[in-house]
C-alpha cells in the first residue's frame, strides 16, 4: 500500500510539474514553432503562419493541460469518490481549447497552402542530417520518423496538416469521454488511455519538428525571411 501510494503521489507530481510549465509560457517554443520560416513572409502580425503556430501551440498545451487534470481526477476515484460536476468543468475546458486549437492550425493550413515556400529554408530541411540528429538529441524514434518523412521532403504544409488531423482526432475522443461524464457515467478507460496516447504523441511530433527548425535557423544566416 505504501509503494501504491508513493508511486500515485509521483504521477501526481509529474501533472502538476507539467501544468505549472504550460502556465509559465513553453507553449512559445515546444510546437512547430519557427515552421513559418519555410514560407515567404511569414510574418509576426495577427493573422500570420507564425501566429497561427503560436496561437494553436497554447491552445492545444492549455487542453492537454485539462486533460492531465482531468485523468488525475479520475486517478484519485479510487481514493476520494467521483465528482463529476467538477470532471465536467475540467472537460469543458478542455474540449473549448482543443476546439480553438483546431481552428488555429484550419487556419494554419489554409494560409500555408496559400503562401509560397522560402525555397533557402525547404533547402536546408531537404539535406538536414535526420539519422544524425536523431542520435545526438536520443529522439523518440517512431515520433522522428514520421517528423522526418514530412520535412526530408520539404512538406511542411503536410506536417501542418498532420497537427490538424490529429486536433480533430483528439476532440473526437474529449466528445466521447463528454458523452460519458455528462450522464454521470465513468468514462471507458481504454479511451482514456488513447486520448493522452495522442496528446502525448502529437506534442513530441510538433516539437521534433520544432527542434529540427530550430536547429536549422540558429545554424544558418538569412535562412528564415
Amino acid at each position: 500500500m505504501v509503494k501504491q501510494n508513493k508511486k500515485l503521489m509521483i504521477k501526481i507530481f509529474i501533472v502538476f510539474f507539467f501544468i505549472i510549465a504550460i502556465e509559465k509560457g513553453i507553449d512559445a517554443l515546444i510546437i512547430a514553432n519557427r515552421g513559418d520560416c519555410a514560407f515567404g513572409g511569414g510574418g509576426e502580425k495577427e493573422g500570420s503562419i507564425k501566429s497561427y503556430i503560436i496561437e494553436g501551440a497554447g491552445y492545444f498545451l492549455s487542453s492537454y493541460s485539462d486533460t492531465l487534470l482531468f485523468l488525475n481526477k479520475i486517478e484519485m476515484s479510487e481514493l476520494i469518490g467521483v465528482d463529476y460536476k467538477e470532471l465536467r468543468a475540467i472537460l469543458y475546458r478542455a474540449i473549448e481549447n482543443m476546439e480553438k486549437a483546431r481552428d488555429a492550425y484550419s487556419n494554419l493550413k489554409q494560409m500555408a497552402d496559400n503562401t509560397p515556400y522560402n525555397q533557402a529554408m525547404i533547402d536546408q530541411l531537404l539535406s538536414f542530417d535526420y539519422a544524425g540528429f536523431q542520435n545526438e538529441k536520443v529522439l523518440n524514434n517512431t515520433i522522428f520518423k514520421t517528423v522526418e518523412s514530412y520535412l526530408s521532403k520539404g512538406d511542411v504544409r503536410g506536417f501542418f496538416t498532420l497537427l490538424l488531423s490529429n486536433s480533430e482526432q483528439i476532440l473526437n475522443k474529449l466528445y466521447t469521454i463528454k458523452a460519458w461524464v455528462d450522464t454521470d457515467t465513468f468514462p471507458g478507460l481504454s479511451t482514456l488511455w488513447r486520448v493522452n496516447q495522442v496528446f502525448s504523441e502529437t506534442m513530441f511530433f510538433g516539437q521534433y519538428g520544432a527542434e529540427v527548425f530550430y536547429e536549422i535557423t540558429g545554424t544558418t544566416k538569412n535562412v528564415c525571411d
